[in-house]
């Protein structure tokens, strides 16, 4: 047992799953082709290892077994937060790291005086780099494939187009709303399909109608009731088969490194282009629909947003019900990146959200490097995670609730691995918060 490495200041044991599956609808440039491919169909990658770096290949086991055609597959979710089974947010990637993440209201951008990231407005709207396509919106959705169920891993789909965010979160939402909060465990079908868009041309200066390939989330059924039935049977079924092994306890995290995925989605969804941003979708689904043109790249903004707040969180109000973290005893599942040293986890994926209050945490790489006060602020951080726990059991309600409440909505459950030193008096203020809430929700 190592506390940080393989079990929580708590003792619960920190399971890490790797994305060892790469599903597109895409592929980058490649030989001749110096642009993305859009394809209108799934296609199955597994990592391969080149001369410098870890790419992606076809799968032929895949491959053989969906078809070179496939359009429709079906998955396992492996979560019941919607933030760890699709985090989502705008993203600003080169060939070498995110440059940038936001929720669209604030953001975090590294810069040349804080490479680790800081606090950046606008985002959204009325940011610059999102006008010229440099930043576009972004999901990853993790899965199992049902045909191919495996543990210690998870297959991953990354989609740039605001119309597939929005109809797999809705999906995802839908489900919840169904199975009283449950994600983890039931199976669903992703497809892809053609749809009738409308994009504005940059050259021409008008808007023109298109067709795009977007992604969608279903649950089949022959009527209601044996949709609803197989719903809530397959959700019952996983979390009594994880209650049964012990799984209750474990803290489950989605490993993948930056450094890695930053040349994979930086070909494939952010290539350049003289004619401005290609569909947001990428290489995959998208279509100019999605995307929002600009007469020129322009250049990044330099004006960072004010400095954080270190301000106590609001009280508790001891309302709300069960959100999409699910039942107390299931752990969501939190995203970092592996660190080079083998210290603990802290680093991020670049795609969960920011938080909208305005105060963004910064990335994670700069700690857990083993210095006196990386390990003081990464047991702060396990105490804080340890009391958000207890606080969630004796509430019954979701952690993803009690870590919003507990900071006064300064940040998400997702943010917390993200979070350097510079959070620390945040970050101690929601853990003293709840710490003296354990006893009176006790009573």
């Amino acid at each position: 047992m190592i506390i940080g490495v393989t079990h929580d200041q708590d003792g619960r044991v920190i399971q890490r799953l790797s994305v060892s599956t790469k599903v597109s609808i895409g592929l980058p440039p490649n030989g001749d082709c110096s642009h993305p491919t859009k394809l209108d169909h799934f296609v199955f990658l597994r990592k391969k290892k080149s001369a410098n770096r870890v790419g992606w290949e076809v799968d032929p086991e895949l491959t053989e077994h969906y078809g070179g055609e496939c359009r429709e597959l079906h998955i396992m979710l492996v979560d019941d937060d919607i933030e760890n089974v699709f985090p989502s947010s705008y993203a600003w990637w080169t060939a070498t790291e995110q440059k940038c993440w936001g929720d669209g209201t604030s953001a975090t951008r590294r810069t040349a005086e804080k490479p680790g990231g800081q606090p950046w407005t606008a985002c959204g709207s009325g940011c610059p780099e999102l006008t010229a396509g440099q930043c576009k919106p972004g999901g990853d959705l993790r899965f199992v494939l049902a045909d191919f169920p495996r543990l210690g891993s998870v297959c991953r789909i990354h989609t740039c187009s605001y119309r597939s965010i929005r109809q797999i979160h809705s999906a995802l939402q839908e489900i919840q709303t169904f199975t009283g909060g449950r994600l983890a465990g039931i199976t669903a079908k992703l497809t892809v399909r053609p749809e009738e868009a409308t994009y504005f041309d940059r050259k021409e200066k008008r808007k023109k109608n298109s067709s795009i390939w977007a992604l969608s989330l279903e649950v089949e059924g022959d009527d209601m009731r044996k949709l609803i039935a197989n719903l809530t049977e397959n959700a019952r079924l996983f979390a009594e088969t994880r209650k049964l092994l012990g799984s209750g306890g474990k803290v489950f995290e989605v490993v993948e490194d930056e450094q890695e995925q930053a040349p994979e989605v930086a070909s494939e969804f952010y290539p350049a282009s003289a004619n401005g941003p290609v569909a947001a979708e990428g290489a995959a689904a998208g279509s100019p629909s999605d995307a929002t043109y600009a007469a020129a790249a322009q250049q990044p903004t330099t004006s960072p947003s004010p400095p954080e707040s270190s301000t106590a969180p609001a009280g508790w109000n001891g309302a709300g019900k069960p959100t999409a973290d699910g039942a107390a005893s299931s752990k969501p599942m939190t995203t970092t990146s592996s660190p080079a040293n083998n210290s603990a986890p802290t680093g991020r994926n670049g795609s969960a959200k920011p938080p909208a209050g305005g105060a963004t945490p910064t990335p994670g790489n700069n700690n857990g490097n083993g210095s006196a006060a990386g390990s003081g602020f990464n047991q702060l951080r396990n105490e804080f995670l340890t009391a958000a726990r207890r606080v969630a059991t004796t509430n019954k309600q979701g952690i993803g609730e009690v870590v919003e409440w507990a900071s006064g909505g300064a940040f998400k459950y997702g943010d917390v691995g993200r979070m350097t030193e510079a959070d620390t008096p945040k970050l101690r203020a929601a853990t003293e918060l709840m710490a003296s809430a354990i006893p009176s929700t006790a009573r």
